[in-house]
């Protein structure tokens, strides 16, 4: 019998092969050395996808940024939901090296007890979490520095941020990349600085110290203080404006503040219908400062929406207030006074990402305009169940009875924070407004401080400007406005008390955590006020949770019941069981118990109802799941078994289809 040959087309199917496993083997080997900074991201929500913004942050690093990642591999065995967050963390990380062109260094660590890399952990401030009893330490945090030893670190990274993650790390890119502290600029004409050696201080004790927002801002940004009477200009070297409580400026100021705004300046404003300091203090020469504030020219121009005539009041988020005396005291609820919580922000922007809670007084409303030039972003905001009061009828003490019978919800929350950004026009069309016309008593005493402060002469020039007027802006503003500066004060955020003979500070709410969230944010570039909150990686199977619900809904009443029936049953069980009876033989010894027939047969029918009601109360506690169980069962089924079943019937069609051709040609062939 001859031996066999390969017939051609066996020959070039051997050749084909090894074909394409060389080009399996060239494309890889490309791949690795062309494309390592390109992805392809098929999430729902890019999760994967670095924003334009943080490409922008990474293209400017200048000098090398050290990243080190620290995740202990036994907090991901005893937790696999953060073992799944780290890896996400980890990945996006990789991303940011491989964007940086080498600029990035990633460093991973495990940081295992005793080990050097959890020395470095606990160096560079990271939270270790014990693990168990043993008191060992787990970390997964973050600590990245530049050549110039600054440090930024991620102490831990919460799932409750993992929306933010994104802003996070390129908030710290960013911070290493410009490591100069920002520089806010606060202008007011209350008085945050105190009055420490004054007759008014002596006088009131508390009007001598400084408020305490000043101490807590110092620690993260540069501070100057803006004269609210004098500026023309805001200074070149402030990157955010502090606008607070800007009550009768002059339109001089209020150009100074319009034209820092449109060349690029970001401002953080508080206004206010009422102010609580206003009614209780003195300005500086112990001039009364006005109640209300407003930025109506710059809010006209912007499209922003604010009546200083009114307040917001709401019913659920109301401060229980003193409605007496201190003799008889009478507490009430005070819609006009708000203690709000988390309900009360927004959760998806940075600035409100972890308020618990706000206190505020005396708040005003925002909205905008039909031909608003800007967006609006809610941050802070009341419930439907709220309505705008007279800020008269606050002023003095209030009739707060009065206020309560009169209330009525418009079913619509009312902003009281907000964030706007777009392009917007000036607010003064013909430039740097004129000097306004002043009383023959106002130009003697304006001219002896001038005199006592600088020696200049009353008919000296003034200073030019040093930058040209604008009409419109450079580009989109970047502001962030609430309208309530009361919140400012120390007695509604903060508390002080002794401890061990030490006066200590003690936050009572989230209201500077909010102000320096929001300075943080709009000191950051252009690139990173763009970022938004991101979509989360875990993905949470939301038609079961919604069955869940309906289930709860439909049968919890009845489970209820049942419980119910089963405590009185229980309990009428344990009577009928008590000693009530004792033997004649041993009167008066607990335990030798003479139970009637009757009482025996009582027993006994309540045993039975009790089984019968356990019975019921397991098969409604069984219908709850019933449902959550047959599409959890339809579920396995697809993600098991429809698919491999899929696979298998395709290829057994496309057996079939192969087969049938190949009897066709042999057919034509012996046709032919």
């Amino acid at each position: 019998m001859p031996a066999r040959r390969d017939t051609p087309t066996a020959s070039y199917a051997y050749l084909a092969l090894l074909c394409a496993f060389v080009l399996f083997v060239a494309v890889n080997v490309l791949a690795r050395a062309e494309l390592t900074g390109y992805r392809i991201d098929f999430t729902q929500d890019k999760l994967f996808t670095l924003s334009r913004g943080t490409h922008a942050v990474i293209q400017r690093i200048d000098e090398p940024i050290t990243i080190r990642f620290y995740f202990s591999s036994a907090l991901g065995k005893e937790l696999p939901a953060l073992a799944k967050y780290a890896q996400r963390v980890r990945d996006m990380l990789g991303e940011y090296a491989a964007l940086s062109k080498g600029k990035i260094q990633l460093e991973v660590y495990d940081p295992v007890a005793f080990s050097d890399a959890e020395d470095r952990a606990v160096a560079a401030g990271l939270h270790g979490i014990p693990l168990d009893r043993t008191g060992e330490q787990v970390y997964f945090g973050m600590s990245a520095t530049n050549a110039t030893d600054d440090q930024e670190t991620i102490p831990f990274f919460s799932p409750d941020r993992e929306q933010f993650l994104e802003y996070d790390l390129t908030k710290a890119v960013q911070s290493l990349a410009q490591p100069k502290r920002k520089m806010v600029g606060i202008m007011s004409p209350l008085p945050i600085q105190g009055f420490p050696g004054t007759l008014m201080a002596r006088i009131n004790p508390r009007l001598a110290q400084p408020w305490q927002m000043l101490a807590q801002l110092r620690q993260l940004f540069d501070l100057k203080l803006v004269d609210p009477a004098t500026t023309t200009e805001v200074p070149d070297d402030v990157d955010v404006l502090m606008v607070v409580h800007p009550a009768e400026l002059p339109q001089k100021t209020l150009y100074a503040i319009d034209q820092f705004v449109l060349r690029g300046g970001r401002a953080l404003i508080f206004v206010d219908p009422l102010s609580e300091a206003a009614q209780q203090m003195v300005g500086p020469g112990a001039k009364q400062i006005p109640t209300s504030s407003d930025l109506k020219p710059l809010f006209d121009a912007w499209g922003i929406a604010y009546d200083p005539a009114k307040t917001a009041g709401d019913i659920p988020s109301a401060r229980r207030v003193n409605a007496g005396t201190d003799a008889r005291p009478q507490p009430v609820e005070f819609p006009a006074w708000l203690a709000l919580t988390k309900k009360n922000v927004s959760g998806t922007e940075p600035i409100t990402s972890e308020i618990e809670s706000l206190n505020m007084a005396d708040a005003g409303a925002l909205s905008l305009k039909p031909d608003a030039k800007v967006s609006m972003t809610p941050l802070v905001f009341t419930s439907k169940q709220s309505m705008l009061l007279d800020t008269e009828k606050l002023k003095g003490k209030p009739d707060f009875f009065g206020i309560l019978r009169d209330f009525k919800p418009d079913d619509k929350p009312l902003v009281l924070a907000a964030r706007i950004s777009g392009e917007v026009p000036t607010a003064f069309p013909n430039g740097q407004p004129k000097d306004e016309p002043k009383k023959d008593d106002d130009k003697a005493a304006d001219a002896k401080k001038d005199e006592a402060r600088s020696g200049a002469k009353k008919d000296e020039a003034p200073k030019p400007l040093t930058h040209p007027h604008l009409a419109k802006s450079n580009g989109p503003i970047n502001a962030v406005i609430i309208a309530d500066s009361d919140m400012l004060q120390d007695r509604f955020w903060v508390s002080v008390q002794d401890v061990f003979g030490q006066p200590v500070q003690v936050p009572i709410s989230n209201n500077m955590d909010l102000v320096s969230n929001a300075l943080d944010y709009l000191t950051g570039s252009q690139d990173l006020i763009g970022l938004r909150a991101r979509g989360v990686s875990s993905r949470p199977f939301e038609r079961v949770e919604q069955l869940n619900r309906d289930a709860e809904v439909r049968l919890r009443n009845k489970e209820q019941e049942l419980q119910k029936q089963q405590e009185d049953t229980q309990r009428k069980l344990m009577e009928l069981q008590r000693p009530a009876q004792y033997g004649a033989d041993a009167p008066n010894t607990p335990g030798t118990v003479i139970l009637t027939p009757a009482q025996q047969q009582e027993i006994n029918r309540f045993k039975s109802e009790l089984l019968k009601i356990r019975r019921d109360l397991r098969a409604v506690q069984l219908e709850l799941r019933q449902d959550i169980s047959r599409l959890q069962s339809w579920l396995w089924f697809f993600d098991i078994a429809l698919v491999p079943l899929l696979v298998a019937l395709a290829a057994i069609g496309l057996g079939i289809a192969r087969v049938r051709k190949r009897r066709r040609r042999t057919i034509v062939e012996a046709k032919g």
